[in-house]
């Protein structure tokens, strides 16, 4: 969803994620490209 919305590639959407996390002061990290690519394949099928 974040990805269509920003319009980012797969590793621009981890960062813009990590970023995010990190101005709210979460101590989350968001998944890797790879994975966030494995996901969007089986979430598409």
């Amino acid at each position: 969803m974040v990805k269509g919305l920003f319009k980012l590639p797969l590793r621009g959407l981890e960062g813009f994620l990590n970023s995010v996390f990190m101005l709210m002061n979460v101590s989350l990290k968001s998944p890797t490209y790879t994975c966030i690519s494995k996901r969007l394949k089986t979430s598409k099928s």
